[in-house]
């Protein structure tokens, strides 16, 4: 592969949608090219950070349900 070069500051390929274009002999992806997949990041950063808050209220409300059940009827001593 003639013209590879590694940079420890390059991000890994597995989040980097330019890394087959970094990856290629040739060009560098230009700064239009940059901004849009860094755009593509974020917006896959957001949607991932939306599908947790979604859950959040379910995640709340097993846990509530767990801690209620393992709790003793309070007062079962008097019947």
């Amino acid at each position: 592969m003639e013209g590879f070069i590694v940079d420890e500051n390059d991000p890994p390929w597995d989040t980097d949608p330019l890394w087959y274009d970094r990856a290629e002999s040739g060009p560098a992806p230009g700064p239009v090219l940059e901004c849009l997949a860094w755009l593509f990041l974020l917006a896959v950063a957001v949607v991932a950070g939306l599908v947790w808050l979604y859950g959040v209220p379910d995640r709340l409300w097993r846990a509530a349900t767990r801690r209620f059940l393992r709790r003793r009827p309070a007062g079962a001593k008097r019947f």
